[in-house]
């Protein structure tokens, strides 16, 4: 869930998504035809309900040029799960193409290009060429089948170097490097890639033109990792330099600032509990205290200083020795 947050934010990003589709798609006889300014994180696009939990799979739209077809982009992030990633692609890609089918009867079929990003430890070694059948309701069971060619950005199968030298912004570099080399790392092994990585983190993190970068990196961090927050602030500190004040430190701050702000609203919530339960106890003690009063006169000292120290549950007892009890002995179980 984590890794697919931090894909999702990079290459679904307007700016960045072109890009990463030209140079992944250089070779595609599509590239050339596709006016890339217009492309776009597309609208009302359906998820099948069976895949909805499924919240990274990203969907972009692009106009072709001199066409009145659309081109429409399917994107799974893979971490491993080689065989459901492209099942769930290719199902997925069915589905927007009878989905469009329905919204513009009459229109051509858009083209789909359905992509499978690999951040795996391993390379990808599933399927990449698909034809499936038509998905039952939406058009007719006679038509054919759909076919696919999977565009494939294996990351997995690239070493930290060749991520570094690819063509492509920053933020799309280090979202595949947090994905690939640091999830479920040791921390020794994440405090020295982020140590590898300080020239590229400093330049994408000191900068205005993404504010919430660092947060998004140490979030992941803390989230994927067994990195003690306290070691992780201090490579932090470590990469921007002690007199840093930009959004890596301030990050280090927000982390403490969230966690004290849990650590209250736990309290505040144990502290209403135990509240609501001594309120509780004191009622039911006072209650107690009447009847025993009724029944037996004045009661000692100590036996009263013992039910207000009573928990609730020896107070229920007590109440139902009162009904048979001819003593204070039979009622408090002397």
């Amino acid at each position: 869930m984590h890794t697919d947050h931090l894909l999702r934010r990079a290459f679904a990003d307007p700016a960045l998504a072109p890009l990463w589709l030209r140079f992944l798609l250089r070779d595609h006889p599509l590239c050339a035809r596709i006016a890339w300014s217009s492309l776009r994180v597309a609208s009302g696009a359906s998820v099948d309900p069976k895949l909805r939990r499924h919240e990274a799979d990203l969907v972009l739209e692009a106009h072709l040029k001199g066409d009145v077809r659309a081109v429409i982009f399917v994107i799974e992030f893979s971490l491993g799960r080689k065989r459901a990633a492209w099942r769930q692609l290719v199902r997925y890609c069915a589905q927007e193409i009878e989905r469009a089918q329905r919204k513009q009867p009459g229109m051509p079929t858009p083209l789909v290009v359905p992509v499978l990003v690999h951040a795996g430890r391993r390379p990808f070694d599933g399927l990449l060429a698909v034809t499936t059948q038509p998905m039952g309701g939406a058009v007719g069971r006679d038509q054919a089948g759909f076919s696919f060619a999977i565009a494939l950005d294996d990351f997995a199968a690239r070493s930290e170097d060749e991520i570094k030298a690819m063509p492509l912004p920053l933020a799309l570099k280090l979202a595949a490097l947090f994905a690939k080399f640091v999830k479920g790392r040791t921390p020794d092994e994440v405090e020295a890639a982020l140590l590898r990585w300080s020239t590229m983190l400093r330049e994408a993190c000191g900068g205005p033109s993404d504010p919430e970068a660092a947060q998004v990196y140490a979030t992941y961090v803390l989230e994927t990792t067994q990195m003690p927050q306290a070691r992780f602030e201090r490579v932090l500190n470590e990469i921007l330099g002690p007199d840093g004040d930009g959004p890596m430190k301030t990050t280090a701050d927000l982390l403490r600032e969230e966690g004290r702000l849990e650590g209250e609203a736990r309290g505040e919530a144990r502290g209403e509990a135990r509240g609501e339960a001594r309120g509780e106890a004191r009622g039911r003690t006072e209650v107690l205290l009447t009847l025993l009063r009724r029944r037996f006169g004045e009661l000692p000292s100590a036996l009263v200083s013992r039910l207000a120290t009573s928990t609730i549950a020896q107070l229920d007892a007590i109440a139902l020795r009162i009904l048979d009890a001819k003593s204070l002995d039979e009622v408090f179980g002397a």
